[in-house]
């Protein structure tokens, strides 16, 4: 039997973003292994919208553990803030903050308790609380930040979206050398270190010779339940499905560029096709609806958006780790084509699983081809669809999950 403290920077929120689902994953398959205590930690600002309780687990959220509880970490700000960002730049000047206001406000309970097995989300919580619990230790590592941060450049933006000034510049630069020395640490620090993809692997290999102590973990989704025929309307407007989380900024900022710059190269091929943007709401991509673009903010189920999808675009130009919703797309049968960022960690062939393309020119070109050719996207499609039931069905990963439990435990 393995006891484990599970600790996660994530609230477990429904309906389950990529985030969570892997969190389900993870927990569901160390539950297996014994009993899971769970801590998750909450900034101000989620404490601040749960009421002046503060952010507590629905019931039915806490039944899943042994034990679980909020910590809250107060908020950022101030000039305590603006000289430590100052100093350090901004992403090392918060994990010191984190951990500073997190010295003393564990429970007891998840100090005091005895667990075989740590397993930290992110290294976002296991920065600040390295050390603190008894126990081996795993970092599943699903996102490179510095990755990101440098992308974000790469498109003439600063970190998360914001405008690109000559201090963002600066800060990008520091925040991305920082990263790079937390994974460093991560990967000689950690007793078992976990990744979304054999290429991220090999990035945490180069702090740490030797990688019998790194185990892939793969993005999962389900295998849908046998579904009525497809929702196509005859002689209805081609249909291209973006589906994701667009408060995530890189969302955010895919979504603007397949309105604006995509999709009008597209209706020069193909006059009628439509874009449906479906997934948790931001203003600014709610902004973006019009007669060819459909904005539906939160969905109880993408299952009947990916019935009626022609196609599934993926026309991320920021982004790491893997992207769920091209295994949604796998899953239920529907043709992906993709920016290289947006499939890049899954083992795909570009012209076999999905079609790649980069720039809005080659990704409206793309589009518009495998939508004059039904039996090229029958074809991707089927391929998609045994690649991931071949790979990527949650039992696969949580496999992994537990391979990579009992090799920390056994050091």
């Amino acid at each position: 039997m393995i006891r484990t403290l599970f600790v996660s920077d994530v609230l477990p929120r429904r309906p389950a973003e990529g985030s969570v689902q892997r969190m389900d994953l993870v927990t569901g398959a160390l539950a297996g292994l014994g009993p899971v205590d769970a801590l998750f930690l909450a900034p101000e600002a989620a404490e601040a919208a749960e009421g002046a309780a503060g952010p507590v687990l629905p019931p039915e959220e806490a039944a899943r553990f042994h034990r679980a509880g909020v910590v809250r970490v107060p908020a950022y700000a101030g000039l305590r803030a603006l000289a430590g960002i100052t100093a350090r730049g901004p992403s090392a000047a918060y994990a010191g903050h984190q951990r500073r206001a997190l010295a003393h406000a564990l429970p007891r309970w998840a100090t005091g308790t005895g667990h075989d097995l740590v397993w930290f989300n992110r290294e976002r919580a296991w920065l600040p609380l390295r050390g603190r619990f008894h126990g081996r230790t795993v970092v599943d590592v699903d996102d490179f930040e510095d990755v990101l941060i440098r992308r974000w450049g790469e498109v003439g933006r600063g970190v998360w979206g914001v405008p690109l000034t000559p201090w963002q510049r600066v800060q990008a630069r520091r925040s991305i050398a920082w990263w790079g020395r937390v994974h460093r640490r991560v990967a000689r620090e950690a007793d078992v270190t976990v990744v979304a993809a054999g290429r991220d692997a090999e990035r945490l290999a180069a702090g740490r010779p030797g990688g019998e102590r790194t185990v892939v973990v793969p993005n999962t989704c389900p295998a849908p339940p046998p579904a009525p025929a497809p929702e196509h309307v005859p002689g209805g407007r081609p249909t291209l499905l973006f589906q994701g989380s667009f408060d995530w900024p890189p969302n955010a900022d895919a979504a603007a560029w397949l309105t604006r710059e995509v999709l009008p190269r597209l209706h020069a091929r193909v006059p009628g096709a439509r874009v449906v943007l479906a997934g948790k709401p931001a203003p600014e991509v709610a902004a973006l609806a019009g007669p060819c673009v459909e904005v539906t903010g939160m969905v109880p189920s993408m299952a009947p958006y990916l019935r009626a999808a022609d196609l599934v675009v993926v026309p991320l130009r920021v982004g790491s780790g893997t992207r769920i919703k091209i295994l949604e797309a796998f899953a239920h049968g529907v043709p992906v084509v993709s920016t290289t960022i947006g499939a890049e960690g899954l083992d795909v062939v570009a012209g076999e699983h999905l079609a790649l393309a980069d720039g809005a020119e080659g990704l409206a070109l793309a589009c518009a081809e495998l939508l004059a050719d039904r039996a090229r996207r029958a074809a991707l499609a089927a391929a998609g669809g045994r690649l991931h039931a071949a790979r990527h069905l949650p039992e696969h990963a949580a496999a992994r999950v537990r391979e990579a439990a009992r090799r920390a435990v056994a050091g």
